[in-house]
């Protein structure tokens, strides 16, 4: 048993254990209900249409969404970049364009994040166990469970932007192999003080860094994806420069950050500007093929994205909410006001729900997670916890300064760095100890958390999936009367 157990604590098994639970969990019963829900009248529609298929296998059955497709070969999700809708066109090509159909890409992409999140754990932590545990616990995270099981655009979001974090940190990697060591009297308040140009020679800035480019290459998918992929490119650039930064500081340059500047700055525009660009451009290529190559109405195009969403209005024009279910990113951490995707109710007192939800371990743990990361980024400058901490900051802040409808799905990209700070945490908690003595009193408080979390996912299970529960059973798992 030693032995079986020894050769099972590797990262390759965790990350494929993580495959299995995840995958598991979202391809069951992936195809029910058998009919559109919530944003699903829109995607799946406009895949089909990018497929070329007729408006009676897409389902194009109203007078707008006609126009909508002679205008723009799409439905009226036109307002949104093209790579999330052939991500679900791949699926109804390969398997059909039923309801399974237009789901199975989005099961993928999250089976598939689930299991990058993992790797990130492996290379912030370098253990299986914290490995496994990451990628568990976003397995069974309720938002991003539903959102694997919707063809919408946000679990595509999510994975291109973990896949650009994977591929950041593979570069920080890269990079720091090869940074020589410091000579003697060259850190700061040594007695050798070299010119900043010798100091420049010594600190490895080559242009072509392949995973950063790479990262770049993934978080331009993101923005092809939704342009809520914007957030993303603005924290890698910001985290990917912070340590170009700190490695000059270790090796003792003179004026680190313009000496970052000077050197990486435009390495960093080719890859976190340039390339995200081009292939938000490549994006479109379907687009090009069906209308020409005309970059003035592909030019107007944007634009009338952009103006779609600034016009966006909270409110209609008698000043009531557009939505029953908006909730501004505030609340999210909170989760005050979830989403409904699908109510059956039947006469007998049984109803069939989909409800997008957090799990509120992940979520409410959050909250006393972050501050705890924030604190050990500041008392111990460990670059672990800045990852996770500006990651959150990037990806959630921005959207308190936009003035739009929001809803809580907005915040799934931001489940996989909620569930690393919750890792983060009881992780330093897991390997506490009472001063001259080896035990760890706080173990068990770590795995109760583990555990906790994945029995709330299982207590709300019937609310995530549309699976038949009673009135009693529905009363038991809405705890807050928004929830209703």
């Amino acid at each position: 048993m030693p032995a079986l157990l020894a050769k099972l604590n590797r990262p390759v098994v965790a990350v494929l254990a993580v495959g299995l639970i995840a995958g598991a969990l979202r391809f069951t019963h992936l195809g029910y209900p058998q009919r559109r829900i919530f944003d699903e009248y829109y995607y799946p529609k406009s895949a089909c249409i990018f497929l070329g298929y007729s408006d009676d296998r897409c389902d194009i059955n109203s007078a707008n969404e006609r126009i909508w497709r002679e205008r723009e070969n799409d439905t009226g999700a036109w307002v949104h970049p093209p790579l999330g809708k052939w991500a679900i066109a791949l699926g109804e090509l390969a398997v059909g364009t039923d309801s399974y159909g237009w789901r199975v890409s989005s099961a993928v992409a999250g089976t598939a994040t689930a299991m990058l999140l993992a790797v990130i754990a492996q290379l912030l932590f370098a253990s299986p166990i914290w490995t496994f545990t990451a990628g568990l616990l976003l397995a069974t995270e309720s938002l991003h469970f539903v959102q694997s099981r919707v063809a919408m655009l946000d679990v595509f979001v999510t994975f291109w932007i973990v896949l650009g974090f994977v591929f950041l940190l593979l570069d920080r990697r890269w990079i720091e192999r090869r940074m020589p060591k410091p000579p003697p009297g060259d850190a700061p308040g040594g007695a050798a003080e070299a010119e900043p140009q010798t100091r420049r020679g010594r600190v490895p800035a080559p242009l072509w860094r392949p995973w950063r480019f790479t990262s770049g290459l993934a978080f331009g998918a993101a923005m092809a994806t939704k342009w809520s992929g914007l957030t993303a490119i603005a924290t890698v650039i910001v985290l990917s420069f912070a340590w170009d930064v700190v490695r000059r500081k270790r090796f003792g340059v003179h004026r680190p950050y313009w000496d970052a500047f000077a050197s990486e700055g435009f390495g960093l525009v080719l890859s976190f500007l340039l390339v995200p660009a081009i292939v938000y451009a490549a994006s479109y290529a379907g687009w090009f093929v069906h209308f020409g190559f005309d970059l003035g109405r592909w030019a107007q195009l944007q634009a009338s994205i952009f103006d779609w969403h600034a016009k966006l209005q909270k409110v209609d024009v008698n000043g009531e909410p557009i939505h029953g279910y908006l909730s501004d990113a505030w609340s999210w951490l909170l989760l005050r006001r979830p989403v409904y995707y699908y109510a059956v109710y039947s006469q007998n007192g049984i109803r069939q729900v989909i409800y997008a939800n957090g799990n509120p371990a992940i979520f409410w743990g959050s909250l006393v997670a972050i501050p705890y990361t924030a604190y050990r980024w500041w008392r111990a400058r460990d670059w672990r916890a800045g990852f996770v901490v500006v990651a959150v900051a990037g990806l959630y802040l921005p959207w308190f300064l936009v003035d739009r409808p929001q809803f809580l799905f907005y915040a799934t990209p931001l489940t996989p760095f909620l569930v690393l700070s919750c890792v983060y945490a009881i992780r330093d908690l897991s390997e506490m100890r009472v001063a001259g003595s080896r035990s760890r009193p706080y173990l068990p408080v770590a795995v109760g958390f583990v555990v906790l979390s994945v029995l709330a996912f299982a207590w709300f299970w019937p609310t995530l999936t549309g699976a038949p529960i009673t009135e009693a059973g529905w009363k038991l798992r809405y705890w807050f009367t928004s929830w209703i």
